[in-house]
């Protein structure tokens, strides 16, 4: 099987090669038959805060803004409860303790994208509860 191959470096330059493979089985374990999930739709998955926070977070905070990726985390943490108040330290440690899930280091703009969209509040200083509005993030 002949296979072309197209990459693209940093600067626009394209390098095109091309390839000759073979088959090849020697040592090659059969593919077990596994069930297919059921599928969920337009690849949204169903929020469930009985999930651990680690796999909640990589579940759907992949595609998200900074802002959208804060209000995800004050929902779970709070549940979804809006009358819950969290203190924003709460939310920095938890959000250092997953950097390579959210992307990187707390910043503190997140908090006020957050707030201008509706998703949160901050009924006093160092205090956020969560908005009626906060599954808006799975939409913006």
């Amino acid at each position: 099987m002949k296979v072309s191959i197209i990459v693209s470096d940093d600067d626009g330059n394209n390098y095109r090669g091309e390839v000759e493979l073979d088959a090849h089985s020697a040592g090659k374990r059969p593919q077990r038959q596994t069930k297919a999930a059921p599928a969920t739709p337009a690849g949204k998955v169903p929020v469930n805060f009985a999930t651990p926070i680690r796999n909640f977070v990589k579940l759907h905070a992949r595609d998200m803004s900074g802002a959208q990726k804060f209000a995800l985390l004050v929902a779970y943490l709070t549940k979804g409860d809006g009358k819950k108040e969290l203190l924003m330290t709460d939310v920095e440690k938890n959000w250092n303790r997953m950097k390579p899930l959210l992307g990187g280091k707390f910043n503190f703009a997140y908090t006020t994208r957050a707030k201008d969209n509706g998703w949160v509040d901050s009924p006093k200083r160092g205090f956020y509860v969560v908005l009626p509005g906060w599954k808006g993030i799975f939409d913006a």
